[in-house]
């Protein structure tokens, strides 16, 4: 490894920080040409940063060499009902100088993690642009797994499945509220089963069928229904993604989507599928946004075979809880 200085990241170092980021985002859309969107402006990417950097849960180390910035992470302290106190790297949180090694990342992470650490947080995520192997690389040898796969569908490429089931395909209405109620534990209780076996608490599912059910108020939300013999099987809810560097221009993201468990693997999807991308584009839409659990074994599948395109993962490690009192700073280890 070269001699690199290692400090925290401050407000003065966002100007270095965004020509690394943006200098990332150009080498990232030469893969995935839609990343070369409006965000990527230097006046917008250093107000993203300055957002970041100012929240008083950022935590980061920039690497310098011969007092040059030339990779920086920083994380942010979340606190959640499911990982409790957690350090999350957004997507615009890690960025090395072309050039730089895979390993210097690791090298970062080696500093903030103690930071992570002496805030109590042992759950570690990041999310990883996968362009560029060298991320990939990077977090893979530092133990982290996929969690959360986040992808894009270009509609000009779309090609429509040809054994789609016949369902009735239409808009909801606020007259479904009590259909969105029932659908709204269709997904949490899927990922609560092998192999994902993701745990399930009311107070969540409350607060997911209020929103499900209010969706349907939303004049910018749209809502699709899959009927078969009058009876609703399926939906998906699509929303305009939210401007910034990961996602296009032109994009309505595909928030959430199901099918009962009786109507799975018989073509309904793939008839929602097909309707959904002629709605988006009949809007205006280049592309369509979502995301899925890489241990969801039924989106794994379809999603990729729909045409989605992997862009990022967000990835995560799990610190033994342990070390909060099994390392050397602990007096009873000085005996050894």
């Amino acid at each position: 490894m070269k001699n690199y200085h290692f400090r925290t990241v401050t407000d003065q170092d966002i100007p270095s920080m965004a020509l690394l980021l943006m200098g990332r985002q150009e080498r990232e859309s030469k893969h995935f040409p839609f990343l070369k969107n409006s965000s990527l402006q230097k006046e917008k990417v250093e107000s993203q940063l300055q957002n970041l950097l100012t929240n008083s849960s950022a935590l980061g180390m920039g690497a310098f060499l011969h007092d040059q910035l030339v990779g920086y992470l920083v994380g942010m302290i979340r606190i959640g009902t499911r990982d409790g106190r957690c350090a999350v790297v957004p997507y615009e949180g890690a960025a090395l100088l072309a050039g730089e090694p895979a390993e210097l990342i690791r090298y970062l992470y080696a500093e903030a993690a103690v930071l992570w650490l002496d805030h109590g947080c042992f759950t570690h995520s990041a999310f990883v642009p996968l362009a560029d192997p060298l991320y990939l690389e990077a977090f893979s040898r530092l133990s982290f797994g996929i969690e959360q796969v986040y992808a894009v569908l270009d509609l000009k490429e779309y090609k429509p499945f040809n054994n789609a089931a016949e369902v009735k395909i239409r808009r909801a209405t606020t007259e479904d509220r009590d259909v969105m109620g029932r659908m709204s534990s269709l997904i949490s209780k899927h990922q609560n089963a092998t192999p994902a076996f993701m745990p399930i608490f009311p107070e969540v599912l409350a607060d997911i069928r209020e929103g499900f059910q209010r969706s349907l108020e939303d004049q910018d939300t749209v809502v699709l229904l899959a009927e078969k013999d009058g009876e609703a099987v399926g939906f998906h809810m699509y929303d305009t993604a939210s401007p910034g560097i990961m996602t296009p221009d032109d994009a309505v993201e595909l928030c959430v989507a199901g099918t009962l468990p009786g109507y799975r693997r018989c073509g309904v999807g793939q008839s929602m599928m097909n309707a959904g991308c002629r709605m988006m584009r009949e809007k205006g839409y280049r592309y369509i946004t979502t995301d899925w659990r890489i241990t969801n074994l039924a989106s794994s599948t379809f999603w990729p075979k729909s045409g989605f395109q992997p862009l990022a993962y967000r990835m995560a490690r799990v610190i033994d809880p342990n070390y909060a009192w099994a390392n050397l700073s602990n007096p009873c280890m000085q005996q050894f």
